[in-house]
């Protein structure tokens, strides 16, 4: 890929993904951070009382779930303060950005995710899982996996922070 920066690459990354919710890239400039939201909906029947995260009972109409990624400069922030926050959290090295590696394992990983994740959701809601609630948990080892089969190339290779 001829992406040059961590927004491009991540922004072509997501692109890539076969999903039907929706993944949104926010970049906080001053605090070097970006966050990529994930939201997947789902229609609610009626059969089953689903309630929203706040409080909200649905009987009818759309569901929608949200989580989000954190990447973070961890030369100017100290992700252990925003890692309850998010559904995971990678911290990049300023300037150089994170290994080529860890995107490409990441978004690999994030495709089985998502696809578990709205099978899932759609079970929660149609009151077919036992959950009493509902949320996505990142498999740490599983990414671990993804990042194992990584070429050496890509583990070396760094996509650069933003210059703009």
């Amino acid at each position: 890929m001829a992406d040059n920066n961590l927004l491009d690459y991540i922004g072509d990354k997501m692109d890539a993904l076969n999903f039907d919710g929706d993944l949104d890239i926010n970049w906080d400039k001053d605090a070097h951070v970006f966050e990529l939201e994930l939201t997947m909906y789902v229609d609610a029947t009626g059969d089953f009382e689903v309630e929203d995260q706040d409080g909200q009972e649905i009987v009818d109409g759309e569901v929608d779930y949200s989580d989000a990624i954190l990447f973070y400069d961890k030369t100017r922030v100290n992700g252990d303060d925003y890692k309850d926050n998010y559904l995971t959290i990678f911290g990049f090295d300023g300037k150089k950005g994170m290994p080529q590696a860890t995107l490409d394992a990441l978004f690999a990983y994030l495709q089985s995710l998502l696809d578990a994740g709205q099978n899932a959701l759609f079970d929660f809601v149609d009151g077919s899982s036992e959950a009493e609630t509902f949320e996505l948990t990142f498999d740490q080892a599983a990414f671990e996996a993804e990042l194992a089969k990584q070429p050496a190339k890509a583990q070396t290779t760094f996509i650069p922070y933003p210059k703009y």
